[in-house]
């Protein structure tokens, strides 16, 4: 029986899980999900119901974040992607003033909350100045330490694809030429339920797959899988993951792009999609968080497409060869296990994380206790090659990785007509 193999039987069997998805539902589970779906259109068709809210559109460059029980899902909203879009099809803004706002938005930020909440008077927010005054105050680069700090290299840290492909190519052309419509043609502040379901549950090939992973996890409990839905989407809205998705790579930082510091590139045992995430690309003190979980949100709901299956499921390795101190970063952690734990259950199939570090070892300890029992399950833990055989075929494996494939991770930057 399926439900008595463990999930490494599944993968040396290459038996993929099928319990409790599409086609291979019991009578009592087909029960549920008649009831889940009852509650979802019920909730098509009221007229009385607020509708969803987007904290942050794309171009809000003033957007402030709202206290609206949002925190509760363990993850701080994303900060608007980029002023510029739709200045560049309006009027074009001083370079001055758009240093001038980027500042006074960092400043509101700390004046807000530091990282755990707590408020920070002006005086404070003033004062923290530095590498410590960024990491509380949220800012995308650093506060300049030296005096031989290098700006202009900062502000290309922090430069967008689409800005990056403007300034050497020589054109104010976007590069997604059309601009974003919202499902349904909502209102550009706000979504109804119906039109974030169907954005979300159309990322996969079965509308039923995504709906069944709420009622996976939340144990078949149908009131607690429809609250945990309805969560997620509200958390969908406020961060316009639609106007995310349709803009693309072109307003994520290309430093990160080229980086490489997360990348698909080849499939597991159970012919999953294989994300590739390389530790060392990471360093805090170069990194937005806001801009690192604009990028996991785009690289996870880009992963749906490259799932085979219905379900939508992934495997993600974290390459920890060449961790060092600078490369621990807790709340990027925190970050992932949250999108995973709360806004996309049951996505990830599962995570290795190759390591040989005595480092990472002690950091895992902090980490273990803060994961969901359902994702830890999940985490394998893999020293070489060999303790990814299981799970990925050495063939398939990146040479990086201790396998056969060549594969090797370049950046491909996009052509500025090739939407045209």
């Amino acid at each position: 029986m399926e439900a008595q193999l463990s999930l490494l039987e599944h993968y040396k069997t290459k038996q993929p899980v099928t319990c409790g998805h599409v086609g291979a539902l019991t009578k009592e589970e087909s029960g549920k999900l008649r009831q889940l779906w009852q509650l979802v259109i019920d909730e098509f068709d009221r007229t009385d119901s607020e509708p969803l809210r987007v904290l942050f559109r794309l171009g809000d460059s003033d957007a402030l974040y709202e206290d609206d029980g949002l925190t509760s899902l363990s993850l701080e909203p994303l900060v608007p992607l980029s002023s510029k879009v739709r200045a560049q099809s309006e009027s074009a803004i001083p370079e001055s003033e758009l240093q001038s706002e980027t500042q006074s938005e960092s400043a509101m930020q700390s004046e807000s909350t530091t990282p755990n909440g707590t408020p920070l008077s002006n005086k404070i927010a003033r004062a923290g100045s530095g590498l410590l005054g960024w990491m509380s105050s949220g800012r995308s680069t650093p506060a300049s330490t030296s005096s031989d700090e290098d700006a202009a290299a900062q502000q290309r840290r922090c430069e967008s694809v689409q800005d990056h492909v403007q300034r050497t190519q020589h054109r104010t052309t976007p590069l997604v030429p059309v601009p974003f419509v919202p499902l349904f043609k909502q209102p550009e502040q706000t979504r109804t339920f119906r039109s974030a379901f169907w954005q979300a549950a159309t990322q996969t090939r079965n509308a039923d797959s995504w709906v069944l992973r709420f009622l996976r996890a939340r144990k078949w409990d149908v009131c607690a899988a429809f609250a945990m839905l309805r969560k997620a989407l509200e958390w969908r809205a406020s961060q316009a993951l639609d106007e995310i998705m349709f803009y693309g790579e072109s307003q994520l930082h290309m430093h990160t792009m080229k980086s490489g510091l997360a990348f698909a590139c080849t499939r597991d045992r159970l012919n999953n999609p294989v994300f590739v995430i390389r530790v060392r690309v990471n360093m805090a003190r170069e990194r937005s968080i806001a801009a690192i979980k604009r990028f996991l949100c785009w690289q996870i709901e880009t992963s749906q497409l490259l799932a085979s299956g219905a379900d939508g499921r992934v495997t993600l390795v974290f390459d920890m060869s060449g961790f060092t101190r600078d490369n621990i970063d807790l709340q990027l952690v925190r970050t992932l296990i949250a999108l995973l734990t709360n806004y996309y259950p049951e996505t990830l199939g599962v995570m290795l994380i190759y390591v040989n570090s005595l480092l990472f070892s002690g950091l895992w300890a902090l980490i273990a206790p803060f994961i969901d029992p359902n994702v830890k399950a999940k985490i394998i833990l893999a020293r070489n090659a060999s303790g990814l055989a299981p799970f990925i075929d050495h063939k398939c494996l990146p040479v990086e990785l201790g396998g056969s494939n060549a594969f090797k991770y370049e950046y491909v930057v996009p052509e500025i007509d090739e939407n045209s």
